[in-house]
Protein backbone atom coordinates (compact mmCIF):
# COMPACT_ATOMS: atom_id res chain seq x y z
CA UNK A 1 0.00 0.00 0.00
CA UNK A 2 1.42 3.33 -1.09
CA UNK A 3 1.82 6.49 1.66
CA UNK A 4 -1.22 8.03 -0.11
CA UNK A 5 -3.44 5.00 -0.37
CA UNK A 6 -2.81 4.85 3.56
CA UNK A 7 -3.48 8.32 3.85
CA UNK A 8 -6.40 8.27 2.12
CA UNK A 9 -8.21 5.19 4.01
CA UNK A 10 -7.75 6.89 7.20
CA UNK A 11 -5.08 4.59 8.67
CA UNK A 12 -1.85 6.97 8.81
CA UNK A 13 -1.66 10.49 8.93
CA UNK A 14 0.68 13.25 7.21
CA UNK A 15 3.33 15.81 9.26
CA UNK A 16 5.27 18.02 8.52
CA UNK A 17 8.46 16.20 6.71
CA UNK A 18 6.08 13.95 4.73
CA UNK A 19 6.27 10.68 7.49
CA UNK A 20 3.35 8.91 8.21
CA UNK A 21 2.33 8.39 11.76
CA UNK A 22 0.38 5.59 12.83
CA UNK A 23 -3.28 7.11 13.80
CA UNK A 24 -4.53 5.96 17.55
CA UNK A 25 -7.70 3.82 17.85
CA UNK A 26 -7.09 2.63 14.57
CA UNK A 27 -8.80 -1.08 14.15
CA UNK A 28 -6.84 -3.94 14.09
CA UNK A 29 -7.72 -7.56 13.46
CA UNK A 30 -8.51 -10.09 16.51
CA UNK A 31 -5.38 -11.95 17.10
CA UNK A 32 -5.29 -16.07 16.24
CA UNK A 33 -6.16 -18.41 18.61
CA UNK A 34 -3.81 -18.37 21.25
CA UNK A 35 -3.60 -22.35 22.16
CA UNK A 36 -0.71 -23.73 21.08
CA UNK A 37 1.30 -20.50 22.37
CA UNK A 38 -0.12 -21.32 25.55
CA UNK A 39 0.48 -24.77 25.52
CA UNK A 40 4.06 -23.93 24.87
CA UNK A 41 4.41 -21.26 27.07
CA UNK A 42 2.85 -23.38 30.07
CA UNK A 43 4.88 -26.10 29.70
CA UNK A 44 7.96 -24.54 29.21
CA UNK A 45 6.93 -22.39 32.44
CA UNK A 46 6.22 -25.79 34.32
CA UNK A 47 9.71 -27.02 33.66
CA UNK A 48 11.17 -24.01 34.91
CA UNK A 49 9.37 -23.94 38.10
CA UNK A 50 10.31 -26.82 38.73
CA UNK A 51 14.18 -26.09 38.11
CA UNK A 52 14.64 -26.52 34.49
CA UNK A 53 16.34 -24.67 31.97
CA UNK A 54 14.83 -22.32 29.46
CA UNK A 55 13.45 -19.16 31.25
CA UNK A 56 15.39 -16.38 28.81
CA UNK A 57 13.11 -18.58 25.80
CA UNK A 58 9.63 -17.41 27.08
CA UNK A 59 11.32 -14.06 27.78
CA UNK A 60 9.49 -12.40 24.36
CA UNK A 61 6.24 -14.10 25.41
CA UNK A 62 5.63 -13.37 28.69
CA UNK A 63 5.32 -9.95 31.04
CA UNK A 64 8.63 -8.95 33.12
CA UNK A 65 7.26 -9.66 36.19
CA UNK A 66 5.81 -12.82 35.33
CA UNK A 67 9.56 -13.71 34.28
CA UNK A 68 10.78 -12.38 37.57
CA UNK A 69 8.31 -14.72 39.48
CA UNK A 70 9.46 -17.54 37.56
CA UNK A 71 13.29 -16.92 37.82
CA UNK A 72 12.56 -17.19 41.82
CA UNK A 73 10.78 -19.83 41.64
CA UNK A 74 13.40 -21.83 39.51
CA UNK A 75 15.87 -20.80 42.18
CA UNK A 76 13.78 -22.07 45.08
CA UNK A 77 13.74 -25.43 43.43
CA UNK A 78 17.59 -25.64 42.20
CA UNK A 79 18.02 -24.79 46.11
CA UNK A 80 15.52 -27.75 47.30
CA UNK A 81 17.55 -30.05 44.74
CA UNK A 82 15.50 -30.26 42.06
CA UNK A 83 17.37 -30.09 38.51
CA UNK A 84 14.33 -29.60 36.49
CA UNK A 85 12.18 -32.30 34.55
CA UNK A 86 9.98 -32.87 31.33
CA UNK A 87 6.50 -31.25 31.42
CA UNK A 88 3.43 -32.80 29.46
CA UNK A 89 0.71 -31.00 28.77
CA UNK A 90 -2.64 -32.99 29.12
CA UNK A 91 -5.18 -30.20 28.50
CA UNK A 92 -5.85 -27.01 27.30
CA UNK A 93 -8.99 -25.05 27.78
CA UNK A 94 -9.26 -21.06 25.96
CA UNK A 95 -11.60 -18.65 26.89
CA UNK A 96 -11.61 -15.42 25.12
CA UNK A 97 -12.64 -12.76 27.97
CA UNK A 98 -12.36 -9.65 25.06
CA UNK A 99 -11.21 -9.03 21.76
CA UNK A 100 -7.40 -8.55 23.27
CA UNK A 101 -7.31 -11.15 26.42
CA UNK A 102 -7.74 -14.81 26.64
CA UNK A 103 -7.22 -16.70 29.90
CA UNK A 104 -6.03 -19.92 29.10
CA UNK A 105 -6.48 -23.19 32.19
CA UNK A 106 -3.83 -26.27 31.87
CA UNK A 107 -3.36 -29.31 33.04
CA UNK A 108 0.42 -30.46 32.91
CA UNK A 109 1.89 -33.78 33.89
CA UNK A 110 5.54 -33.17 35.87
CA UNK A 111 7.13 -36.17 37.32
CA UNK A 112 3.69 -37.98 37.49
CA UNK A 113 2.18 -35.04 39.30
CA UNK A 114 -0.50 -33.15 37.57
CA UNK A 115 -0.26 -29.29 37.81
CA UNK A 116 -3.36 -26.91 37.10
CA UNK A 117 -1.36 -23.76 35.33
CA UNK A 118 -3.72 -19.96 34.92
CA UNK A 119 -2.70 -17.89 32.03
CA UNK A 120 -3.72 -14.94 31.19
CA UNK A 121 -2.87 -13.81 26.80
CA UNK A 122 -3.08 -10.05 26.21
CA UNK A 123 -2.82 -8.41 23.02
CA UNK A 124 -0.07 -5.71 23.46
CA UNK A 125 1.78 -4.39 20.33
CA UNK A 126 -0.23 -7.24 17.92
CA UNK A 127 1.32 -10.17 19.66
CA UNK A 128 0.15 -12.01 22.48
CA UNK A 129 1.99 -11.41 25.86
CA UNK A 130 1.08 -13.84 29.43
CA UNK A 131 0.72 -10.86 31.42
CA UNK A 132 -0.50 -13.34 34.43
CA UNK A 133 0.91 -17.25 35.30
CA UNK A 134 -0.25 -19.41 38.16
CA UNK A 135 1.41 -22.31 38.58
CA UNK A 136 -0.56 -24.61 41.80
Amino acid sequence: MSAEAAVASGGLRAIPGGQQVPRYGVKREQLGDPTALACTVAKTAAEVAMGGEGLTTLTPWVAQDVRDSLAAQCSLSRRAGHRGATARIERARVCRVSHRAAEVSIVALVRGRALAIAMRLEDIHGRWLATVIEIV
